[in-house]
């Protein structure tokens, strides 16, 4: 495979990475000017990324991702096109947002190996017109890394309640400013165009193929779905088992890039070390970031042993033993089956700390701390309109006192997702940034997935109910009751952490990440196979690093947090027009 090399040499990071890392606070410390270059790795942006504009440009590309066995999976499966086989059929469902030229292109891919693929669009397989699909992808989904607020909007209050109408209610009743805010007029549809989206839905998606499939018995699975998105694979039950993979590789950034032509045997092997790791003998955790988080749990030796059964997700790796359970956990060694025995959610986690950051899934925010104790959120600090809906909602119905299934404490505001990317060939994808939908709801999911990067979400949810694959139902019915939330949402996201845990036997600790950089591309089993496929040293270097002034670049960090926005957006129009100079950007 034919790889090209990222803007640094990966020796030059090992060196940076040999430094002592400072502790860092829970608060915020004034950074300014030159940045403490040594501890945290340099801004980086993969330069050989130019937007392909036709079938020919991108065409070889296309021919790497239709070869390539793995793809990104998280919540459900992620099995490369690389396997199937000639003489086999294949589902992929595209979007509003698919580029055309890039389908065409991995169907001419995909001919060249003989496979036969179906592209049918999710809108047409619900009755709903393109023009209609791509009015209400624009009025659902947020516009912008600029209004990152508004995930509580688009994902929170209309996805993740069975009736959204009701907290949308008490909300404008209780804070009409934040209600108006979050509710712009822009976003109003009429009832026939409402009636379109709940035909858009996941669970009607799901339900389409499930039947298209069944009139097709000769197509082998299907891949649907953004990153980012939640639970597809459960809404087809009980076809369950022929989801395949997202089809995010529509989008031509992606296919491009050296995502899509990362060895799977390399990636693979790298996740292996890397839960490894985390094993029975786990008592406790550290997780620190320059940004302000620093985050401890203890872990009991029951609690270890079922959350590493349920660690694995491809490319999304649950680093918390409350995102692990509650669910029939992928076996790392037979994927993508699942292990045949349910996990229980309880006893709960109980971390203490802080979780703070600038950015989530959604886009951006003013700096926003997130305080902790015993897994419960105590205080909401910053985050301007999104900390504000966090902070409303704390006083919301039922909210604090309701114990839902499989919890041994009542109340909906938990830490529940932390989450690792594993796959250093992941970047910060333009489209996304402005909105372009290839994400779905959000504007930041795709870089969350680059080695080293972590995403946290508050809240809970149910990956599956006990007795079944398919979607939680008994776990949705009890919030539905009480018109509460029955998913997790306000996510955080961090790319400088140190995150570390302790072995009861020998008390020893283990580094998994340091300072955003995953340890087990360091492995020297991984190097070996990475010097098979290629140059080990550009294989494993991460392709993007974030520039953060105060942090990793010149500059006031408490500047940057005060509107994350203006910085960022600065920096992607510079890497568009060409200029991948990381100094630091005049005001």
């Amino acid at each position: 495979m034919k790889f090209l090399h990222a803007m640094w040499v990966w020796f030059a990071f090992s060196a940076l990475l040999a430094v002592l890392t400072p502790r860092v606070s829970s608060q915020p410390q004034e950074r300014n000017s030159t940045p403490k270059s040594a501890a945290y790795p340099a801004p980086r942006w993969p330069s050989y990324l130019k937007k392909p504009k036709s079938i020919e440009e991108i065409l070889p590309h296309a021919r790497d991702l239709v070869r390539n066995n793995a793809g990104f999976g998280g919540n459900s499966p992620g099995l490369g096109l690389g396997l199937l086989q000639a003489g086999e059929e294949v589902m992929i469902v595209t979007d509003a947002t698919a580029e055309d030229f890039v389908v065409e292109a991995l169907l001419k891919a995909l001919a060249e190996r003989g496979v036969k693929a179906h592209i049918v669009p999710n809108y047409a397989l619900v009755g709903v017109s393109k023009e209609d699909a791509e009015q209400i992808r624009l009025k659902t989904e947020i516009r912008s890394a600029e209004e990152g607020f508004m995930e509580a909007k688009y994902y929170w209050i209309e996805r993740v309640f069975a009736h959204p109408e009701v907290p949308k209610e008490w909300l404008r009743l209780k804070n009409p400013d934040l209600y108006s805010s979050l509710y712009p007029k822009r976003d109003e549809m009429t009832p026939e165009l409402l009636s379109k989206w709940k035909k858009l839905s996941n669970e009607s998606v799901g339900a389409a193929i499930r039947d298209y499939l069944q009139k097709n018995p000769k197509i082998k699975g299907v891949y649907w779905g953004h990153p980012g998105g939640a639970f597809y694979a459960r809404t087809m039950s009980p076809l369950e088992g022929k989801y395949l993979g997202r089809c995010s590789f529509t989008n031509s950034w992606e296919v491009v890039s050296q995502v899509s032509s990362f060895p799977a045997e390399l990636w693979q092997l790298i996740e292996k070390k890397t839960i490894a790791m985390v094993t029975p003998d786990v008592d406790k955790v550290e997780v620190q970031d320059p940004e302000g988080t620093n985050v401890t749990w203890g872990v009991s030796e029951e609690m270890a042993k079922r959350w590493v059964r349920g660690i694995y997700w491809r490319g999304h790796l649950l680093m918390y033993p409350d995102s692990a359970t509650g669910q029939y956990g992928q076996d790392f060694d037979n994927y993508p089956k699942n292990f045949p025995e349910w996990i229980d959610r309880s006893p709960n986690a109980k971390a203490n700390g802080v979780i703070a950051g600038t950015n989530g899934s959604g886009g951006f925010w003013p700096h926003m701390e997130i305080h902790l104790k015993d897994g419960k959120i105590t205080e909401v600090k910053g985050g301007g309109r999104y900390g504000d809906v966090i902070r409303e909602f704390q006083t919301y119905p039922h909210i604090n006192d309701t114990t839902y299934p499989h919890y041994d404490n009542p109340g909906y505001w938990n830490l529940w997702e932390v989450a690792l990317g594993t796959n250093p060939k992941y970047f910060r994808n333009p489209t996304d940034f402005y909105g372009g939908g290839t994400a779905g709801v959000y504007c930041l999911t795709y870089e969350r997935y680059r080695s080293g990067a972590f995403h946290w979400g508050l809240g809970n949810e149910l990956g599956h109910d006990p007795g079944s694959l398919g979607t939680p139902k008994k776990w949705k019915e009890s919030a539905e009751k009480l018109n509460l939330p029955d998913g997790h949402d306000f996510h955080i996201q961090n790319y400088f952490i140190t995150y570390k845990v302790h072995l009861r036997t020998s008390g020893k600790w283990l580094t998994i990440v340091d300072r955003g950089h995953l340890t087990s591309l360091d492995d020297p089993d991984v190097r070996t196979l990475a010097a098979k496929c290629g140059d080990p040293d550009k294989l494993l270097a991460e392709d993007w690093i974030p520039d953060i002034p105060g942090i990793n670049a010149a500059g006031s960090y408490e500047e940057y947090a005060r509107d994350p926005w203006k910085y960022a957006n600065t920096r992607m129009q510079k890497i568009l027009a060409g200029d991948f100079r990381f100094e630091a950007l005049k005001k």
